[in-house]
């Protein structure tokens, strides 16, 4: 009898092992962290940022009152968010100095970035609204309120401006920065909404496609199984010594 029961526990355990790698193998992939969301960052003469920055983990969201770079950039609201498997970034009310005369306004912007959990994909876009290039405050040039994937805009003499500005990392991490301006005949940068979301190092299918529910299931029956063995093993053991 002691013999059958030690065989018992050792047939549990191995059972309990089995369960929770098939449990594991049927949950969804999560994207590796961090990933992260920043309102502004300025780089080259005029430096700053990033601002209001939102990261998984870590800290979301963040609210803040403004977002300001002096002498480059005032915001209104500005609310980040990050999680983990997206993450997104909101401007009101922007205000962008180019140069002396040239300018850069939006009502709103907003970027976000997601990572598909059954297909493996990251995914971005990007939203703007009522954006406007000005010269001594006459809008000159409309910025699209859903622009596609890197719509390049240059402002002769002055900047180019990429809207929803997508870059891949060789790791499958996603940057999406709602509005990119790069100034000509200088070094100085600014990016406005940037969402940042990484792909994860997990597989994201299930072991076996559509059938996580049942192995989920069997896994934690083993699981229960191996519980209620280890038990009665130890309450044969303690009856023994007594």
């Amino acid at each position: 009898m002691k013999g059958t029961m030690k065989g018992a526990s050792k047939l549990a355990a191995s059972l309990t092992l089995a369960g929770g790698l098939l449990v594991a193998a049927a949950l969804p992939a999560a994207a590796a962290s961090p990933n992260r969301s920043n309102a502004a960052q300025a780089t080259g003469l005029v430096s700053g940022g990033p601002l209001a920055s939102a990261s998984y983990p870590g800290t979301s969201p963040v609210t803040v009152a403004h977002a300001n770079i002096t002498g480059i950039l005032t915001t209104g609201v500005v609310t980040d968010t990050a999680g983990p498997t997206s993450a997104s970034t909101r401007i009101a009310n922007l205000a962008a100095t180019l140069t002396g005369r040239v300018g850069l306004t939006a009502t709103a912007v907003t970027s976000s970035c997601s990572f598909n959990t059954n297909t493996g994909a990251v995914t971005g876009t990007a939203a703007i609204t009522n954006g406007r290039v000005t010269v001594a405050g006459v809008p000159t040039t409309i910025l699209a309120a859903n622009p596609a994937r890197n719509t390049t805009i240059t402002v002769p003499g002055v900047a180019t401006i990429i809207l929803n500005r997508q870059t891949t990392a060789g790791d499958g991490t996603l940057t999406v920065t709602a509005i990119y301006v790069s100034l000509l005949r200088s070094t100085q940068t600014l990016t406005i909404g940037t969402s940042v979301c990484n792909a994860a190092n997990l597989a994201p299918v299930p072991i076996l496609p559509g059938k996580s529910l049942e192995i989920t299931l069997g896994g934690l029956g083993l699981l229960l199984f191996g519980g209620l063995g280890y038990r009665a093993s130890r309450r044969r053991k303690l009856e023994t010594a007594a």
